[in-house]
This record gives C-alpha cells, sequence and structure tokens, in this order.
C-alpha cells in the first residue's frame, strides 16, 4: 500500500528536498505551508503530478490529514528582514507542534520534529545576569524549539505517540530563495554580484554547513529508524569546521567574484565555534554528511546564478521563511 507523508512546511529548503526525495520513493506527498507551491523553483515541477498534494494552511490552525509520517519542518524564522517575529515564531512552534501531534495522535502516525540547534544556547558563561533574558526576537527560535522538544517528548511518554526529533545545524543548497540571508546564499549572491561580502568580526569564527541532501537523507533515516523508549532525538549536520572568513574566500574562488571581504564590528553572543557532535547519527542511523562543502558550493552557486539570470526578467515572488 502506498505511504502517506504529511510535510509541514514543505516549501522551505529542506521540505523542498523532503517533498522530492519521498516522491522518488513512491510516496503520496501532503506539502503543507502558507507560501505557494507555484513560487517554489524546485517544486514547480511537479505541482500536477500524481502523488503530490499541495495543502495552503497555517499549521497554528488545527488540520487533519490522513497519513502514516508527518515531518514537522515549519518555522518562520523570516531571517530576510532584521526584525524577527518573536510571536508568530513561539506560536508556529507550541501550537503548531500541539496540532501535529493531535493529528498523529489520531492517525497512529510516526511524527519527526525538525527541531535546531539553536536549542544548545551561543555561548558559554561563568556567570549568569539578567541582561539579554528580555530580547523576545533573540530567544523565540530556540526557546520555541526547546519547549515543542519537551511536547513531543510528553505526548510520546503520556498518548505512546510514535515522535521524533531531529536538531538540524546549518543547511545549504539549492531550492533557497537569493534573498534568504542565511550566510552561504548572502554571501554568494553578493559575490555573483560582485558586491562586498560582510564578515562580522575577524571571520575566525568556526561553523559547519551541511548539504540540504546529506539532511534529508538523515531525516528519512530517522523517521524509519525502530521506535525508542523516549523520543529518539539526534544531531544533523556537518562535522567539518571552516572559518567564516574561509568560507568567503572560498565563494570568491568559486565564483571568479572580484568581490572584496569586508570586515564589519563582530556580533554581540557570535559563538566562536558552533559544529554538532553526530556521533548518535552515525551510531544509531548510519548516516553521516557526505557532500563535500566545495562541491556543494558548487552546486548552490549554480543555481543561484540560474535564479539571478531570471529575476533580472521578472520581480521575485516569494520569500524563504524556512
Amino acid at each position: 500500500m502506498q505511504k502517506r507523508a504529511v510535510i509541514l512546511g514543505g516549501v522551505g529548503l529542506i521540505g523542498t528536498h523532503l517533498c522530492l526525495r519521498l516522491l522518488g520513493e513512491g510516496y503520496e506527498v501532503f506539502c503543507v505551508d502558507i507560501r505557494d507551491v507555484s513560487d517554489s523553483p524546485l517544486l514547480r515541477e511537479v505541482k500536477g503530478i500524481a502523488g503530490f498534494r499541495y495543502v495552503h494552511h497555517n499549521i497554528t490552525n488545527p488540520f487533519g490529514i490522513r497519513c502514516d509520517e508527518i515531518y514537522n519542518l515549519a518555522t518562520p524564522t523570516m531571517l530576510r528582514y532584521d526584525k524577527a517575529l518573536p510571536v508568530e515564531t513561539l506560536k508556529v512552534n507550541l501550537q503548531g507542534s500541539i496540532n501535529a501531534l493531535e493529528t498523529a495522535r489520531t492517525e497512529f502516525a510516526r511524527i519527526l520534529y525538525a527541531s535546531s540547534g539553536d536549542v544548545y544556547g551561543t555561548m558559554l558563561r561563568e556567570s549568569f545576569t539578567e541582561e539579554g533574558f528580555s530580547n523576545a526576537s533573540g530567544r523565540a527560535l530556540a526557546e520555541g524549539k526547546r519547549a515543542a522538544e519537551v511536547l513531543h517528548a510528553a505526548y510520546h511518554d503520556e498518548y505512546g505517540v510514535d515522535t521524533r526529533i531531529a536538531r538540524i545545524f546549518n543547511t545549504y543548497g539549492p531550492g533557497a530563495d537569493p534573498s534568504d540571508q542565511r550566510v552561504v546564499m548572502k554571501m554568494i549572491v553578493a559575490a555573483l554580484q560582485n558586491r562586498d561580502i560582510t564578515v562580522y568580526g575577524s571571520g575566525e569564527q568556526m561553523r559547519s554547513f551541511c548539504w540540504v541532501g546529506d539532511v534529508v537523507d538523515g531525516l528519512v533515516r530517522l523517521m524509519h529508524a525502530p521506535q525508542a523508549d523516549g523520543a529518539r532525538t539526534v544531531n544533523l549536520g556537518s562535522d567539518h569546521e571552516v572559518s567564516i572568513r574561509a568560507l568567503a574566500e572560498k565563494i570568491v574562488e568559486l565564483t571568479g567574484s572580484r568581490s572584496r571581504i569586508n570586515h564589519v564590528e563582530a556580533r554581540r553572543d557570535d559563538p566562536r565555534r558552533r559544529m554538532p557532535d553526530i556521533a548518535a547519527a552515525r551510531r544509531e542511523l548510519d548516516w553521516t554528511p557526505r557532500t563535500p562543502l566545495a562541491e556543494g558550493l558548487r552546486r548552490t552557486i549554480e543555481y543561484a546564478e540560474k535564479e539571478l539570470a531570471g529575476a533580472r526578467q521578472c520581480t521575485p515572488t516569494w520569500v524563504e521563511i524556512h
């Protein structure tokens, strides 16, 4: 019998690739999002094919879909703008999770929640003060994700819902809007347009970046893993570190850009290092990222070039929120 999967936030970067992966495996896929699927560069081609269903819906409202699996990837981080939407972010992570969990409970479906590496915080402190703890915009994503993880564990323990949690770290690849302000796409677009690439501080901050296809593979493996005693939780991300300065230099090299790297004042609470421990994913899922950074950057650059070329002929119609 054909399996049914619901992908909440299916028009986002990871959701788009997950839709395509599951369609290729013969699933009937329900792509649920507040963004129009026609605006997704990678989903336009599959909108009318058998097995793909698009549902325009905000998951802060209840919903019911007959299904076997639910992937909850919905997160309105609004990285395109300087100001986040803390209330909407908390609603999607909390009320949205409750609605998704209730659907999983009713349908006896497995549910996978896409949490974030942000749950680990941004820095270590020797002492704690009240300073900074009233910044709602800065805390909404991390606190919402933490609380949603607790909800998934509670539904597992109290109602027996089969819940899984993926803490996802920096992800990049084709499918993101060129106006996306996450660091890889932001640097690539600046380089292709020969604009200055902004680096905060010295650029010695260490980060890791995981190819979107590898992240999707980890999500599918996590969904198909045997049920655990609790809410099975793993980190998904690359364990290959690169400095922000080195990332900018590599992108300039690969694009043949005339861009200059412009250092500006360091951001407050910018962590010196941010890399996941993926030992649990290796052990429990036999998963490890396989796409080298240079290869992933080349593919993303090719995608961005095509999107920017199209944007010169028509106005962009969507904003990558996830």
